[in-house]
């Protein structure tokens, strides 16, 4: 449900309530008193008060505002004939525009936006006043309900706490804070709800409170987190009854005990422990498990990166990749998938850490080296298994508990590089990936290609970056690397002549350069560049992958390349697999997405089989944790990114890199 959703179901603004109905009258009232407002509170210009010009003019419009006050909907639009035929008899009284700002008022009712708007300027224009200052509120009513939440909120931001009318300032902040939710801006709403629960009366504080914390279950938890960070910086803790961070801290309260989040049930303890009222010793609880080791059946762990742009969006890619490889999204499926990401405060030990208090048996992670090496060494220190998406530092490589399921995507450009080389395609130019600043189209760690494709060698199944070129290109033949960080301009390829150009980008990058690139130039997309390759490019391949029809010319690995096993006949083959991700997805798996499926399949071997019971006991969860990491090493299923279908007792999950050609020459 969306935030203006949520907010019309509680409230009509306008509509809502008997006090916000007298809003009107309490400025009338003021006016004939003849002291509305003197002045404008903190600064700005003075607010004249509107006096009646006649006692006849002020008892006539009395009694109509009484039935307009304490009636409903049906009853206000009623007298619109009468409003009408008062503002006939006192054209040049200035109650006058009291009428008129109860006559914008029904239009209001009536959804007659334009002329509410348009009666509630002609107010405003006439000077600054109370009934101004209400007109004004009910112009950006106006604008709000006509869907232009951004100019309504411009219109009443120069209003919140310059109103002195405690009826007119309620439907100020009412309307204001449902203009920043539907516009998006939590942080602005966020402190316009803390405005509006501050200023409320004591007999509407009740309500007012619960309109808040409903408004707050739409605002996402990062912001929310946010504000508690600011607000436990800035100012102490006075009564929690009017302290809008009392009730963000009971929303973030059941976010972490839902999701048994240890980390942000440590955050809460540190910042506002005070506010979390009966929620405070489950807070706690959670709170001082992340340092016990424990497993819940069949808990998986994905740890993934918001630390830059690539690897979000790879992130993305993977956790897609891991709850479909886990069966998540199939009926009867009992894996459970707990996550954190890095991007935060905290390091990659705490974010792990929590996980494994949540009970997690596997963990996945790794959408970077960086990541990756620093998750094999938690693996080696706590003695859990954990699957990398993305190879480590070689010297990371040690223990038993440390597997790798990725591939550096680099391996795939260079594999192309030498095919396009050996096509006579060349001087070949690198576009995009970490191609812009490095030995793009040099050498994969263990591993050559000839022609046809390259094996994935060493430890990693080729995926160490290392000196050198693949096997069937020279250095030379490398002659331009471009980044992706702009528009493809074609002819920084003229200079140099080239005939070849690898796509070590994204999706984006690739669709560009496709469109851009000369049809003398022989295209080959890598791994990352997930786009429909035109006919005679060359694509990269990793045993099924990429998972489409195959192609014409798909070239198989060269000879004594490292060819993993033939396909089991009693494991279902990709294409079977696929359909379910088709069924639920709107286009084939990208890389990243390929590789997160074949390490959910493969930690859901590791789970599977454990006891169906939870433990703390230090001896079992050792205990449980080792069986998990065997049954890793042995497992045999369908995989996405190898023909393999298992590691074969290894604790690197073997691939041969090759490549197919699209259709005929272009």
């Amino acid at each position: 449900m969306n935030a203006v959703n949520s907010f019309g179901r509680f409230s009509a603004a306008f509509g809502a309530g008997r006090a916000v109905l007298v809003a009107l009258g309490a400025a009338l009232g003021a006016a004939l008193a003849g002291a509305a407002c003197g002045g404008a509170p903190g600064g700005g210009e003075p607010v004249s008060p509107v006096l009646g010009g006649s006692p006849e003019a002020q008892a006539d419009l009395q009694r109509i505002l009484a039935r307009f006050a304490s009636g409903g909907r049906a009853e206000r639009i009623a007298l619109e004939p009468e409003l009408l035929a008062f503002r006939r008899r006192h054209a040049g009284d200035d109650l006058a525009r009291v009428a008129d700002a109860h006559l914008a008022w029904i239009a209001l009712e009536k959804g007659d936006l334009r002329r509410a708007e348009a009666l509630s300027a002609q107010i405003e224009a006439e000077g600054r006043s109370a009934t101004g200052d209400l007109a004004r509120v009910l112009r950006g009513a106006a604008l709000r309900r006509a869907g232009e939440p951004r100019r309504a909120f411009g219109a009443l931001r120069p209003l919140v706490s310059k109103v002195i009318d405690p009826h007119v300032r309620s439907l100020l902040n009412e309307e204001i804070t449902a203009a920043a939710m539907e516009a998006g801006a939590w942080t602005q709403a966020i402190e316009l709800m803390s405005v509006w629960l501050r200023e409320a009366g004591d007999d509407e504080r009740a309500v007012v409170r619960a309109r808040v914390e409903a408004l707050l279950r739409e605002v996402p938890d990062a912001h929310l987190t946010a504000a508690l960070r600011a607000g436990h910086a800035t100012a102490e803790i006075t009564d929690p009854a009017t302290d809008v961070r009392s009730l963000i801290a009971e929303r973030l309260a059941r976010a972490a005990l839902e999701r048994r989040d240890v980390a942000l049930a440590q955050e809460l303890l540190t910042r506002a422990a005070p506010l979390l009222g009966d929620q405070g010793d489950a807070v706690a609880a959670l709170a001082a498990g992340a340092g016990t080791a424990r497993v819940e059946p069949p808990t998986v762990g994905l740890l993934l990166s918001t630390r830059t742009a690539t690897s979000r969006r790879r992130g993305v890619d993977i956790a897609a990749g891991v709850a479909h490889g886990l069966g998540l999204l199939r009926p009867g499926s009992d894996a459970r998938l707990v996550s954190r990401d890095d991007g935060g405060q905290g390091s990659v030990d705490e974010a792990l850490s929590s996980l494994t208090a949540e009970g997690a048996a596997v963990l996945i992670a790794g959408s970077d080296r960086e990541q990756a090496t620093a998750a094999a060494r938690f693996a080696r220190a706590h003695a859990i298994p954990v699957l990398l998406v993305h190879p480590p530092e070689p010297a990371a490589l040690d223990g038993e508990f440390v597997f790798v399921v990725g591939e550096e995507p680099v391996t795939g450009v260079e594999v192309l590089a030498a095919a396009l080389a050996a096509r006579g395609a060349k001087p070949i130019a690198v576009v995009g990936g970490d191609a812009g600043g490095g030995d793009a189209g040099g050498g994969a760690a263990g591993g050559g290609a000839a022609g046809g494709g390259a094996a994935g060698g060493g430890a990693a199944g080729g995926g160490a970056a290392g000196g050198g070129v693949a096997d069937g290109a020279d250095a030379g033949d490398v002659a331009l690397r471009l980044p992706c960080d702009g528009a493809f301009d074609a002819r920084a390829l003229r200079p140099l002549g080239v005939r070849g150009l690898v796509l070590a980008g994204d999706a984006r990058c690739a669709e560009q350069v496709i469109r851009a690139a000369p049809r003398s130039v022989t295209i080959a997309v890598g791994f990352e560049a997930a786009t429909s390759a035109p006919p005679g490019s060359l694509v990269a391949t990793a045993g099924p992958f990429p998972l489409t029809a195959a192609p014409d010319g798909a070239q198989a690995a060269p000879p004594g390349a490292l060819d993993p096993a033939a396909p089991r006949r009693d494991v279902p083959d990709a294409g079977s697999t696929l359909a379910a991700w088709l069924a639920r997805h709107p286009s084939p798996p990208s890389f990243w997405a390929a590789l997160g499926h074949d390490a959910g399949v493969l930690a859901r071997a590791g789970v599977r089989r454990l006891p169906k019971t939870g433990t703390e006991d230090p001896a079992e969860v050792k205990a449980r944790r080792f069986a998990a990491a065997s049954a890793v090493r042995s497992a045999s299923t369908t995989l996405w990114t190898t023909s393999a279908t298992s590691f074969g007792g290894a604790r690197v999950l073997p691939r041969a890199i090759g490549y197919r050609e699209i259709g005929r020459a272009r």
